[in-house]
């Protein structure tokens, strides 16, 4: 898995590069330059567009070799190339091609971005605003250096406004904000350029996370011996579904079931058990009446999904407090967060939490746009706080135990849809419950349903029930 850094890891890592290579950071910035080159030479027509600092640097030296090799190359800085200072100094005074000082009228094939670097943590005014706005509304391609300018490094937080890239060409390290919240939309395609410096010269840096890989899940083998049985693949209670919410357990139980658990019994309001076998006979049921002296309690189950459909009514708190009471190792999601969060003394028994940002924002007592403003602090203080596996969703998915976070890169907008929550939820039991550790479950899940929304073939028109049977894609 590739490590992942926050903006003040960068100059440590350049640093760190420079030493590996035996160069100056001069030298350092024209070896960027030119890989950056690598992945513009074939436009006809090019506009360099830079900005205050070595970023804009890294912009000069690419415009100077696109006129080199006799591209139509333009160079528009935002920022007068006597006001610049070190390296992006330098390298302004190597470019012997055009320079504009306004924007202009004529259209390129391609607009390479060099405003800002990664370093960027407020909000852009000025004549770089209106930059990044005259970028978004052209038809050319567009390549960003290091970072779509205007977005956050360390948070993937759009600071007023972000260029649109459809390639960014990230340099030695994978910065933190490429990858979650706004980082996906504006980052498109991401390339990376280790500047032949060997990995093992940047493990000194602390890295801020981990990105997981589609070929991760290779690395977690399933070997099923042909003399088994249902119950050698773990049996998960699924626990939720209050009158009219029947539909979200059934998707996390038929997920569970999809996930490789062998069984799945649905505990949820007596009205519905006997309408469950109906839409999905592979399910076992039990109806809850709401008593706290319920002799339901199923030992023979290996983990307890909870919170799917719960509601927050005198039924669901009683199904909560016996769900808690069992000791089984519990997944919480949904309305089971709202009732955690009213809990003041943390269950043992608690494996994996599941929240989207508004959920995420009401265990920790703060707003949603602080929980979005910084989801890698978010996600590890949840973790720390419930001692659990933290899973916080939405675009680029974030997982964390507390201590190391992981993210995944994979997912698009066709999981926005009712149900697809309750989906990952019962995954992660369903593995749970197959003798996979909370990380592990949580990482594969979370992989298993980013891939299966992603590549599924309804795109836009996806439904849970139809994410559900996209696994099969994925789980091989």
């Amino acid at each position: 898995m590739k490590p992942l850094y926050s903006n003040d890891k960068t100059k440590q890592i350049d640093q760190l590069a420079a030493t590996a290579l035996g160069i100056d950071s001069f030298q350092l910035m024209q070896r960027a330059g030119t890989a950056i080159f690598a992945h513009v030479q074939f436009y006809r027509s090019l506009l360099v567009i830079t900005g205050p600092g070595n970023n804009g640097g890294d912009g000069f030296i690419v415009a100077e070799l696109a006129r080199k090799n006799s591209q139509q190359v333009k160079l528009l800085t935002l920022k007068p190339t006597s006001e610049l200072n070190g390296d992006a100094a330098k390298a302004a005074t190597l470019y012997q091609g055009t320079i504009l000082n306004e924007f202009p009228s004529e259209s390129f094939d391609c607009i390479v971005d060099g405003i800002f670097g990664t370093g960027l943590n407020q909000p852009v005014r000025g004549i770089y605003q209106e930059a990044i706005n005259w970028i978004n509304a052209q038809n050319s391609d567009v390549v960003a250096i290091d970072i779509p300018s205007g977005l956050n490094g360390s948070t993937g937080k759009i600071e007023g406004c972000a260029v649109k890239a459809d390639q960014t060409i990230s340099i030695l390290g994978h910065n933190t904000g490429l990858y979650t919240f706004d980082g996906k939309q504006c980052c498109g395609t991401i390339s990376f350029e280790d500047l032949d410096v060997p990995i093992t010269k940047l493990k000194v840096v602390e890295q801020d996370g981990y990105l997981l890989s589609a070929d991760s899940l290779s690395l977690i083998k399933s070997s099923r011996r042909d003399n088994s049985h249902k119950g050698s693949f773990g049996h998960v209670l699924v626990a939720g579904g209050q009158a009219g919410m029947l539909g979200a357990v059934l998707l996390a139980g038929r997920a569970v079931l999809k996930s490789g658990a062998g069984l799945t019994t649905l505990l949820t309001d007596s009205k519905h058990a006997d309408l469950i076998p109906l839409h999905a006979p592979e399910l076992m049921t039990l109806g809850f009446d709401g008593m706290d002296d319920h002799v339901l309690l199923d030992k023979k189950a290996d983990a307890i999904a909870l919170g799917m459909g719960l509601g927050q009514s005198q039924w669901s708190e009683q199904l909560f407090r016996y769900c808690v009471k069992s000791g089984k190792p519990l997944v919480i999601d949904a309305d089971g967060l709202s009732l955690l969060a009213d809990l003041t003394v943390v269950p043992d028994s608690l494996e994996v939490i599941t929240p989207h940002p508004k959920e995420a924002a009401r265990l920790l007592s703060m707003s949603v746009e602080a929980v979005q403003d910084n989801r890698w602090q978010t996600v590890k203080h949840l973790a720390q706080k419930y001692r659990c596996v933290t899973v916080l969703k939405g675009s680029g998915t974030l997982i964390s135990n507390g201590h190391e976070t992981w993210c995944c890169p994979y997912g698009n907008a066709n999981l926005a849809t009712a149900g697809s929550g309750d989906v990952l939820s019962g995954m992660i039991a369903g593995l749970l419950a197959q003798g996979f550790a909370a990380k592990q479950a949580s990482c594969l899940a979370v992989l298993w349903h980013a891939l299966a929304g992603e590549q599924s073939p309804q795109g836009l028109t996806l439904t849970a029930s139809e994410l559900i049977n996209s696994l099969s894609l994925i789980i091989k």
